[in-house]
């Protein structure tokens, strides 16, 4: 079963019973007992469950779920299928730049490739999505870049996150972007968007992964011109400046709405 199966379970379960029980959802899906927690903190990080000895309960109480939070699941919902996208995307891939981003943590599918992966991250959070060992990713090798931590994102960052990165010969790198406009990519933080840089640098292919809400909007660090990226994923072509269509055309970059 695979891991958004398997997190619909938990959450079903976790709504109608008032609690979920690690134990027990581990001995129904006969999967192990780390791979139901990966599962419930994927599930805590995307405020459906908070964690409680041995499970966890729904966050919110008598299951009254407020528009804001049906506004916030949509969203995830959205993230979710584009990860199932791009990990098909690149799963035929042998060596992998995932950057740091929530959006990046939703990609799935990659433990399905015949061959292994080698995924390289400055992400403590994508590192934990990919390296806990679970059945379906029992050939994904997880590389986590060392250097300068940052506690509030969960990243590493600095001239040794740097350095590192570029003795790497990547077959693609998947990046996010604060905000994007027809010359390209960009992030709110010099740190994080010099690291992306870099990847960037040492990929043989961009794939820029980008809510469509971050299209027509301007940021201080610009991680990507427009030339390097490859290919688009997104959810709604509707939101998307023209000029930006335009420069994507006239580059071949492939656009797709998911």
């Amino acid at each position: 079963m695979l891991s958004d199966a398997r997190q619909k379970y938990i959450k079903d379960v976790a709504f109608k019973n008032g609690e979920v029980i690690i134990s027990e959802v581990a001995k129904d899906l006969d999967v192990s007992l780390e791979t139901v927690r990966r599962d419930i903190n994927t599930l805590v990080r995307r405020g459906f469950l908070e964690k409680v000895h041995g499970g966890a309960v729904p966050v919110l109480p008598n299951f009254i779920i407020s528009k804001s939070t049906e506004r916030k699941s949509a969203k995830e919902r959205k993230k979710q299928k584009l990860g199932v996208f791009v990990g098909d995307i690149i799963k035929g891939y042998s060596t992998i730049f995932l950057s740091n981003g929530t959006a990046v943590e939703t990609i799935t599918n990659l433990g399905n490739n015949q061959n292994s992966v080698c995924v390289i991250t400055n992400s403590l959070s994508v590192a934990e999505t990919f390296g806990n060992g679970t059945e379906e990713d029992l050939k994904i090798n997880v590389h986590l870049l060392g250097g300068q931590f940052n506690s509030e994102k969960r990243y590493t960052f600095g001239p040794a996150v740097i350095s590192e990165i570029g003795k790497y010969n990547a077959d693609a790198v998947v990046i996010t972007a604060d905000a994007i406009d027809e010359y390209g990519a960009m992030c709110n933080s010099a740190d994080e968007g010099m690291i992306i840089s870099e990847m960037v640098n040492s990929s043989a292919k961009v794939i820029l992964m980008a809510d469509s809400s971050s299209f027509g909007e301007k940021a201080v660090f610009r991680h990507c011109p427009m030339d390097k990226i490859d290919r688009i994923v997104t959810d709604d072509l509707r939101t998307i400046p023209q000029s930006i269509i335009k420069v994507a055309k006239k580059k071949k970059i492939k656009i797709d709405i998911i």
